[in-house]
């Protein structure tokens, strides 16, 4: 092979080289080619992927509101805020009193205190009919009471 390639006079020479430079030049281009087109299909599958969980995570959602708004349970509905509220609060308690839900809970400040009281009102769809916040050496103490239905 190297005695044939020597033989070969410079023009020819050139010429298989510039043939073997573009063969490998238009093999790179397929492979990168092949592989954005890979990735653009992983991408859309992802998506996808993303879209479908985030409908399922919504309906479980809605389906788990909308069993907890039924319920007037203690025991479930701490439960449930247990699994759902994000932020940090400590002594989550829940009680029936007389004709009301009580939920009490303390967290860092009243600022907190605030934000969590609209989430659980949001969360079980039920109007608080008295709240109280009050302050101690740890934080803010919050009380809600929600009139059993």
């Amino acid at each position: 092979m190297n005695n044939f390639f020597g033989n070969l006079n410079t023009r020819e020479k050139n010429l298989i080289l510039a043939a073997s430079f573009l063969i490998a030049t238009v093999i790179v281009f397929l492979t990168i080619n092949n592989t954005m087109q890979s990735l653009s299909f992983s991408s859309k599958r992802l998506e996808k992927a993303k879209t479908d969980y985030e409908y399922v995570a919504t309906k479980a959602q809605q389906l788990s509101n909308a069993l907890i708004n039924q319920s007037n349970d203690p025991t479930e509905i701490k439960s449930f805020l247990d699994n759902t509220i994000d932020l940090e609060i400590k002594n989550l308690k829940i009680a029936k009193i007389e004709n009301y839900l009580k939920i009490s809970f303390e967290t860092m400040n009243l600022k907190e205190s605030i934000s969590i009281a609209d989430e659980i009102a949001s969360m079980l769809n039920k109007d608080f009919s008295k709240v109280a916040y009050s302050k101690n050496e740890k934080g803010s103490v919050t009380e809600l009471f929600i009139i059993n239905p």
